[in-house]
């Protein structure tokens, strides 16, 4: 049953096109030995892994574990649905995918476990795991995209310039406390920058863990530096990794990937399809495209024009600029910035206007060399 404001298979307003929640309601029943783990499961545990599950999920190690029912008669006692609504962030639903999964067969004998939430603002790090225990003991990794915190914002920007971020290496870090001496096989996966942690996680964690894992899902996640493609760890799990864009992606088209994308159907448009509720399903698997949509093939050529015109230290002075009126206006999530908060977004005004000369002109050119990208990929070409 799910609460009022609950976006499902009718989140494009033109008619019925199947979902994560359809998919529950239709193969909930068919247990993991009748159908297989697939990719509806994979984006479904991603998903639920946006799910604030503090004093609810044991954490940071596996050695207690949580079943689904019980985090969910936990969560729900915790949180009221009116609240979790208040979230400004498409993935803030998220708990209510549980609804259908603890009345789905499926998912009756799947626990949580490992689980991590920290953000820490000295180093711009936004990283939360949860782990999933299937029912043959296969455990599932799931790296959680951006939030609704400015910090875990500016970590994906960051990724532009950083080698590596302080998030990305605990990832790798995590799969190394966690497994290197547990016997079990592996699935790693994420949404969003969740897709670029899993990703890098299984491409540096040590080569006994790495061996253990045997897929690694990336869910319309950006991608990397051209110098993280080509170090060995990636290399050796790049056959393992399996990566999802919708057609008109914009967030898993970022930097550099070497896996070739399956394009998927949404019932959105823009970076509304970047939501994963929007992602169309049929039977045990999503609706597939031929190819990425125009649109996404001109904005990524614009984006990557236009961060080659920019050095390190250029992409540095810009998101630095970018994100320090958040920082002066105390502002620490989208959140704050609702209808019903005009003083922070009066503070954040106030802030902007408060920015060094210099930091205007850092904001102006980098904006300028954006737009004469746009104009360049939008000429004819020859």
């Amino acid at each position: 049953m799910y609460h009022p404001g609950y976006v499902t298979s009718d989140i494009s307003g033109g008619g019925f096109m199947p979902n994560m929640t359809d998919y529950l309601k239709w193969r909930g029943d068919l247990s993991f030995e009748q159908d297989p783990f697939n990719e509806v499961d994979n984006i479904i545990l991603s998903f639920l892994s946006y799910s604030d599950f503090s004093n609810i999920v044991y954490g940071p190690d596996l050695s207690e574990k949580t079943s689904l029912e019980e985090a969910y008669k936990k969560y729900f006692a915790f949180y009221s649905r009116e609240d979790i609504l208040t979230h400004k962030s498409s993935t803030g639903v998220a708990p209510f995918v549980m609804d259908d999964m603890v009345n789905a067969p499926r998912y009756e004998d799947l626990y949580l476990t490992g689980y991590v939430d920290e953000i820490v603002k000295e180093e711009d790090s936004q990283f939360s795991v949860t782990t999933f225990i299937l029912p043959d003991n296969t455990y599932y990794v799931a790296f959680r995209g951006t939030d609704s915190t400015i910090i875990g914002w500016k970590e994906d920007i960051n990724m532009g310039y950083l080698y590596q971020t302080p998030g990305q290496k605990k990832a790798a870090k995590y799969l190394d406390d966690n497994f290197k001496d547990l016997d079990c096989k592996i699935i790693v996966g994420g949404h969003s920058k969740g897709g670029n942690f899993a990703v890098y996680a299984s491409s540096f964690c040590d080569s006994s863990v790495q061996d253990k894992i045997i897929r690694v899902y990336s869910n319309d996640g950006p991608g990397f530096r051209k110098e993280i493609t080509k170090m060995p760890g990636y290399k050796r799990i790049l056959p393992k990794i399996i990566s999802y864009v919708p057609d008109e992606s914009i967030v898993g088209m970022l930097l550099v990937n070497d896996t070739k994308p399956i394009v998927i159907k949404s019932s959105a448009g823009g970076i509304n399809q970047h939501n994963p509720l929007s992602w169309q399903v049929e039977r045990n698997g999503f609706v597939k495209c031929n190819r990425l949509s125009d649109k996404s093939i001109l904005l990524d050529e614009t984006i990557t024009n236009w961060l080659n015109e920019l050095d390190d230290a250029e992409r540095k002075r810009f998101i630095d600029s970018l994100f320090q009126p958040f920082d002066d206006a105390k502002i620490d999530s989208i959140d704050e910035l609702g209808g019903a908060s005009p003083d922070n977004l009066r503070r954040l005004y106030k802030s902007f206007n408060n920015l060094s000369e210099e930091q205007h002109m850092v904001l102006k050119d980098t904006a300028t060399k954006f737009i004469n990208s746009a104009f360049d990929t939008l000429k004819p070409k020859k």
